[in-house]
């Protein structure tokens, strides 16, 4: 079965209507909080945003929808490689909502599609497992965890087909994303990863037109100067018998010919599954974000750009020359 591909930006009344009948299947009242940061935990490898935050997180539609799409794409190729059996989905950090894996239990039967669906807070499980429920899912689910997905272990004998986790904030910054897909794959090295690639580049821009948004059709001023970070699951799994995840730094240089009123942003390219992608401006996600770096740099400096895989992930860059 396929889902009816209509442009995503047409989506918006149904994606809506999808979160609203989500939220009204749970007491939404019990899940929110005054403060969008409460109940958010601090782990070792970045940031579990709080449900009331997950929960917002349902308004990036067009997030959502790719997401969805990724994964439905990816569950009808891996039912075509083994017709026998149903697609194991490892899902991690399902928030309250679960949002990118309930449409498809409604579209897919339980012989194409079993789900394992992972959360840090209790309050988050429990919603998942009233929705399911009260949707009268139980058959698509094999168990749902309320676990530090960094902390899960694959069952070796059933290990995950798929494996899909969107706990990023833009640029990679503050929550897990890296560290646990890396913990993931390596785990489970046949498995499809979604997102299947972040790219993130280096732009000069000039920002008296890129963030115009007037309607106008009008031409942007912008020099791409090349990657400043990749994940996908190939590099992940060249650190795999790394216990600690390092990934190589890249140089960029500035070069000197190009404006001087041009201003350095990194722009994020999320490739959740082979055509399925959000690009530019398409997400939260996806907006153009300032460098973090040790101190102000000229035209012919170079730009070494680290990822820091901590507690506090975030993409750093220092002048190197």
């Amino acid at each position: 079965m396929h889902l009816q591909v209509e442009r995503v930006y047409t989506l918006k009344p149904q994606m809506n209507e999808l979160a609203q009948r989500l939220k009204k299947t749970v007491d939404i009242d019990k899940l929110l909080c005054d403060r969008i940061d409460e109940g958010e935990t601090a782990t070792n490898a970045g940031l579990a945003v709080s449900p009331t935050m997950a929960i917002m997180c349902a308004d990036d539609y067009v997030r959502t929808v790719q997401f969805i799409r990724a994964l439905h794409s990816a569950i009808l190729d891996v039912n075509q490689l083994k017709p026998e059996t149903p697609a194991q989905v490892l899902y991690a950090g399902t928030g309250p909502l679960a949002i990118l894996a309930i449409p498809l239990m409604f579209i897919l039967t339980e012989h194409q599609a079993k789900f394992t669906l992972l959360d840090l807070h209790q309050v988050s499980i429990d919603s998942v497992e009233q929705i399911v429920n009260a949707l009268k899912l139980n058959k698509s689910i094999n168990t749902i965890e309320k676990i530090d997905a960094f902390n899960y272990q694959v069952d070796n004998n059933n290990p995950p087909d798929i494996i899909i986790l969107e706990i990023m904030q833009a640029c990679l910054a503050k929550e897990p994303q890296v560290a646990v897909s890396h913990r993931l794959i390596k785990q489970a090295p046949k498995a499809i990863l979604i997102p299947q690639e972040i790219k993130i580049e280096l732009i000069m821009v000039d920002s008296n037109n890129e963030f115009e948004f007037n309607g106008e059709d009008k031409s942007k001023m912008r020099v791409r100067l090349g990657s400043a970070l990749t994940i996908n699951k190939e590099q992940l799994l060249a650190q795999v018998n790394k216990e600690k995840l390092v990934l190589p730094a890249i140089a960029i240089q500035i070069p000197k010919t190009i404006p001087q009123y041009l201003d350095a942003k990194l722009f994020t390219t999320i490739k959740t599954y082979k055509h399925h992608v959000l690009k530019e401006y398409d997400s939260g996600l996806t907006y153009p974000r300032a460098i973090s770096c040790d101190r102000d740099f000229s035209l012919g400096e170079t730009l070494e750009f680290n990822y820091q895989v901590t507690d506090q992930p975030r993409l750093k860059a220092h002048v190197i020359n």
